[in-house]
């Protein structure tokens, strides 16, 4: 039990990890990975295991990932998207189990009550955005590819605004894809290619979104008029 619980206790600091980045140095920082990445490739890893690994960490994710395996192990774009896609989204579903499971153990101890309440407000205050449009704002909060959000920061908002695990892990997932075509993007094209991808994908997304409001005013009309 002692074991578990430590493990549970260690998984739980790498999850407040985004919160404390979100100012100073970025934590897409070169220099933190060129430190990184040659630790691990001192560890005699691929350089695909590489790139996944600074995908799973808060303090890279795949804004940081994807653009180290394009310019410096020269990887093809969709080779990079993949695995940064594929490394961001690895933790998550451990993320939000431990969130769901093993909070209420940890928050039995007074001082890690106080601790986590106080993350709580902080992401609160962040994410505003998932507070008002749920699901939607999920997508756009993690799509954003900002140090104060992403997959990891928008793990813990989703617990934090009751969304259910499935929802969350769908969102979350869209919200990566998303962000990944937006990060291999600006590493190819640079800012303006970047501009193009966002204005694209939030014209398809507001196209769905029309789309989508519709299809429900029009289901819950047929409900009016089958009850009157």
């Amino acid at each position: 039990m002692g074991k578990i619980r430590f493990l549970i206790f260690f998984l739980i600091i790498l999850l407040v990890l985004p919160v404390f980045l979100s100012s100073d140095e970025p934590p897409d920082h070169p220099g933190k990975q060129a430190k990184f990445s040659k630790f691990l490739k001192d560890k005699n890893l691929s350089d695909e295991a590489v790139v996944v690994l600074l995908a799973t960490l808060p303090i890279f994710e795949l804004r940081g990932a994807i653009p180290w395996a394009i310019h410096h192990y020269n990887m093809p774009w969709y080779k990079a998207y993949l695995l940064g896609v594929f490394g961001n989204f690895l933790p998550i579903p451990l993320i939000l189990l431990i969130l769901k499971y093993g909070l209420d153990l940890l928050s039995r101890i007074p001082f890690l009550k106080k601790f986590f309440e106080w993350l709580f407000a902080r992401t609160r205050r962040k994410g505003a955005l998932i507070q008002k449009y749920e699901a939607l704002g999920l997508i756009l909060f993690v799509m954003i590819p900002l140090p104060v959000t992403g997959a990891w920061t928008g793990s813990i908002a989703a617990y934090i605004f009751g969304i259910k695990f499935f929802p969350a892990l769908l969102c979350i997932l869209i919200g990566i894809c998303l962000a990944g075509i937006i990060v291999t993007t600006l590493s190819m094209f640079g800012m303006w290619g970047a501009l193009i991808a966002i204005i694209a994908l939030l014209t398809l997304f507001i196209l769905w979104l029309i789309k989508f409001i519709k299809a429900l005013r029009a289901t819950r009309n047929n409900e009016k008029g089958a009850t009157e």
